[in-house]
């Protein structure tokens, strides 16, 4: 009988051996299956940016180019005769009279600026709560009418 427990101590201990061996593979596994999520989550976070910054790039390109097609337009209007004829008078009365002083020449607004939202008004201030009543001042009202 003693062949036998020596026997099946021997087989106990393979196993052991062998189940210490697939548990290390399986924490082997696990440990690249991590870091291949990883990797993969790291990809992911990467294209969501890039995909982000194309789609911010776009936008300012499509801004551009409307802006760039709106001044195009503006150009492109042949300007009345009632304009050009203001125009050359002002011109002739800017040769004969000149200044004393160099002054900067007028600044065109910018066909942009035509178009941009109206600021932001600032929040309203708080209304004022009415002060509050004092009972002390009641009171010496109170008493002061019968006296008089």
């Amino acid at each position: 009988m003693a062949t036998s427990v020596s026997e099946k101590r021997a087989k106990l201990s393979a196993a052991a051996q062998r189940l210490g061996a697939e548990v290390e593979k399986a924490v082997a596994r696990s440990e690249a299956a991590k870091q291949t999520v990883r990797a993969a989550k790291n990809v992911l976070k990467r294209a969501r940016k890039l995909a982000k910054a194309s789609k911010r790039a776009a936008k300012q390109a499509k801004k551009k180019a409307k802006a760039a097609l709106a001044t195009a337009q503006v150009r492109a209007q042949p300007a009345s005769p009632q304009k050009t004829a203001v125009a050359t008078k002002a011109s002739a009365k800017k040769a004969t009279k000149q200044p004393s002083r160099r002054a900067a020449p007028p600044k065109s607004a910018p066909v942009a600026a035509a178009k941009r939202r109206p600021a932001r008004k600032p929040a309203a201030a708080p209304k004022a709560s009415p002060p509050p009543e004092h009972p002390e001042a009641t009171e010496v009202t109170e008493s002061a009418s019968p006296a008089s």
